[in-house]
């Protein structure tokens, strides 16, 4: 009668078996990990981005007055045209102070500074801001308007300069250097002089002739 013999492996064998084992592992939990961190940041990536389309749509669509502004700069400032006179127009929108300046230019080249602050009203009732510059301290009546839903006004200047504009304890600040006023005036004498501008291929004359007169 014989005996089945049984493979016992050496203790050698079982050494060499062990470590590969775990090296194994390893490279299998360093792929899972390396996988995992891809997608979480994928994921963050995602997130971001779909957080500065809202955070950017909401800011153009903010008291909009059914015009389509788009971003002119990486500042805040956002640019358009009326539909009606192809004005440019630059605004800047304060959403903490629900506050919103627009900024043009009236038929004579002076600055026109137009503020709407957000804020329920009556057209009964007296509201003021207070406007702070570098030549004192000032207080313009606001205009309630026709849906008590919003209060404005406006300051015409022939320089721009710095101004701090306070209602009800929320304050927002006009820097003219961060709004590239210039040219605001290089498109106005552009269009007021469409004829010859256009025949040196300025088509930006082209498009949007002078109507305001």
């Amino acid at each position: 009668m014989f005996l089945a013999k049984l493979y016992v492996p050496c203790e050698s064998s079982l050494r060499n078996k062990i470590p590969d084992k775990i090296t194994t592992d390893m490279i299998n939990v360093q792929s899972l990990l390396r996988a995992t961190g891809t997608k979480v940041f994928l994921l963050f990536l995602l997130v971001l981005t779909l957080s500065l389309w809202l955070a950017s749509h909401y800011l153009l669509t903010y008291q909009n007055k059914e015009m389509d502004w788009e971003w002119y700069d990486i500042g805040g400032v956002q640019v358009t045209r009326t539909t009606d006179t192809h004005q440019l127009l630059f605004r800047r929108v304060y959403p903490f102070q629900q506050a919103v300046i627009f900024t043009s230019l009236t038929l004579d080249n002076r600055f026109d500074l137009f503020t709407i602050f957000r804020h329920s009203c009556s057209p009964d009732q007296a509201y003021h801001v207070i406007v702070n510059s570098d030549k004192g301290s000032t207080q313009q009546p606001l205009i309630c308007d026709e849906n008590g839903r919003e209060l404005s006004f406006r300051l015409v200047m022939a320089t721009p300069h710095p101004l701090t504009m306070t209602f009800d304890r929320q304050s927002v600040t006009f820097q003219p250097s961060h709004w590239a006023l210039a040219f605001l005036k290089k498109d106005q004498f552009i269009q007021k002089n469409k004829h010859y501008f256009c025949t040196k291929k300025h088509f930006d004359a082209c498009e949007y002739e002078w109507s305001r007169d």
